[in-house]
Parts: structure tokens; C-alpha cells; sequence
């Protein structure tokens, strides 16, 4: 048993592999200083993992925390930037790719497109706009992929109640609220990412695992 129960970790690892990880998340600076801190932590925590972060490119705010966290941990970092976007925030320049873009809609596309997983770190109405566009991906089918609501101090246990009520209400259907996990740590975040990817694997990881076992007989 002991043996199966090694190659299947080994197993999951290989199968899920390296992700490319979409975090959302704030520009502005005019934030408390936890925020920025705790989003550090995640940046670093992705880096660790040997994942790589695709985000909004910017250089300042949650979106340019995580970015130095992961690239203190020697981290993969894309930022994908709409050419008009340099007159509203700094553009972080230290990125290991920056992809270009005409439109907002053309930034969603591409961080959707890439993106293994993605991460819904504090933020403001661009950041809801993303994530509900994501979480209404997910739940129609034509993505999928995990998803997890980094709630740092409790940003966004009031949105969450919203979403419970709307659901009461009949204007979400509860499936929706199945489809993310809310965490509060950075290492429960990437946990949760690489235990939802796993799972959705499980039939491939079940069909080497067996595979595994059955050799290790011969």
C-alpha cells in the first residue's frame, strides 16, 4: 500500500505539472499596507511551487506584490498590458513577458486563455469584473479550471454573503458557489489550486496510479 500511495503523489505531480496561475487584483497603492504584504506571500508561494503567474502587468498595488514575490523566488512573471494602460498605472518592466494589447476585453482574453488556475486576490471593480466573468466561464463549461478567492482580512466575506443571498433569492444558482474556495493564507490558496487541479485529473491519476502498482507486482 505504501508503495501505491508514493507513485500516486508522483503521479499527481507529473500529471498536473507546472501551471500558469492568473492573479487578479488591485493597482492602487491607497491601500492598508496587508494587503500588499499577504499578496507578496502568494507571489513567493507560486514561485516556490515552480508555477508561474500571468497577471495585469502592473507595477504597483496587489498586482505589483504579487509579481515581487514571486520574482524574489526566481518565479516566472507575464504581464499582459493594453497599450493605452501606461497612462493610467506604472508598467512593471521587470517582467519575464509582457504581451501587448488594444483592449481591456483583448487583456481578458489572453490571461483567460493562458491561465491554469486562477486567483482572485483583493481588489476593486476591475478585479469583480474579472472574476465574475471567470466564475460564469466555469460554471457554463467553457472553461475549466480552479478558482480561489484570496480573502485577505476578510475583504471579501461581505461580497460573499451577497452571493449567498443572491443564490436564496434564486438569482444564482448554488452550483456557482461550489465552483471557488475561499482562503485565507497563501499557502491554503496554492493548496487549494493544486488539490481542485488534481481532481479534475483524477481519472488520468487513477489510470497511471493502477498502472504504477500493477509494475511495481511484476
Amino acid at each position: 500500500a505504501s508503495v501505491f500511495q508514493t507513485d500516486r503523489k508522483e503521479m499527481e505531480v507529473l500529471i498536473m505539472g507546472k501551471m500558469t496561475i492568473c492573479v487578479y487584483g488591485a493597482a492602487s497603492n491607497k491601500i492598508d499596507s496587508i494587503f500588499i504584504t499577504e499578496t507578496e506571500k502568494l507571489g513567493e508561494e507560486i514561485a516556490r511551487r515552480h508555477h508561474q503567474i500571468i497577471y495585469g502587468g502592473g507595477a504597483s498595488g496587489v498586482m505589483g506584490a504579487c509579481a515581487r514575490g514571486a520574482a524574489r523566488e526566481g518565479g516566472t512573471v507575464i504581464g499582459v498590458v493594453p497599450n493605452f494602460m501606461d497612462e493610467f498605472e506604472i508598467i512593471n518592466n521587470d517582467c519575464s513577458e509582457i504581451i501587448r494589447t488594444e483592449t481591456m476585453s483583448e487583456r481578458k482574453d489572453v490571461m483567460e486563455g493562458r491561465a491554469d488556475a486562477f486567483i482572485i486576490a483583493p481588489g476593486g471593480i476591475g478585479t469583480f469584473d474579472e472574476f465574475f466573468q471567470i466564475l460564469t466561464l466555469v460554471e457554463l463549461g467553457r472553461k475549466n479550471a480552479p478558482i480561489v478567492i484570496y480573502n485577505i482580512d476578510g475583504y471579501y466575506d461581505d461580497m460573499i454573503v451577497y452571493m449567498k443571498q443572491c443564490t436564496e433569492k434564486g438569482f444564482i444558482r448554488e452550483r456557482a458557489l461550489t465552483l471557488f474556495r475561499v482562503c485565507t493564507t497563501a499557502k491554503e490558496a496554492i493548496d487549494a489550486i493544486e488539490d481542485m487541479k488534481t481532481h479534475s485529473n483524477s481519472c488520468l491519476i487513477c489510470f497511471f496510479s493502477f498502472l504504477a502498482f500493477f509494475f511495481h507486482l511484476l
